[in-house]
C-alpha cells in the first residue's frame, strides 16, 4: 500500500476508506463510525457547523480536520466530509 509519505507527494491512490480504517480501527469496531464521530466534535469545537454543504463551509471543515489530525490526507478528509454520514 501507497504510504502517507509519498501519498502526498504523488496522490493518494488509496481508498480513503482504508485510511479511515488505519486511523481510527484500533480505537472501535467500527472505525467509520469512529471517524465521523470525532470528525463531528472536531468541527464542533472548531465553531463550524457539520451539516453545512456549501463550499466555503466544506472547504472550512476539510482544512479544520486536516489541522486536527494532519496524518490523514486530503483525500480521506474530503471523502469523511463530502459524505456526510456521520452528519447529526
Amino acid at each position: 500500500m501507497q504510504s502517507v509519505r509519498w501519498a502526498r507527494i504523488f496522490g493518494d491512490r488509496v481508498d480513503p476508506r482504508v485510511r479511515i480504517e488505519e486511523a481510527f480501527g484500533g480505537s472501535a469496531a467500527n472505525p467509520q463510525v469512529a471517524a465521523g464521530r470525532w470528525a463531528n466534535e472536531t468541527l464542533k469545537a472548531k465553531g463550524l457547523d457539520p451539516r453545512a454543504e456549501d463550499g466555503r463551509s466544506q472547504i472550512a471543515a476539510i482544512a479544520a480536520l486536516r489541522a486536527a489530525k494532519p496524518e490523514l490526507t486530503l483525500k480521506t478528509v474530503a471523502y469523511l466530509v463530502k459524505t456526510g454520514r456521520w452528519r447529526a
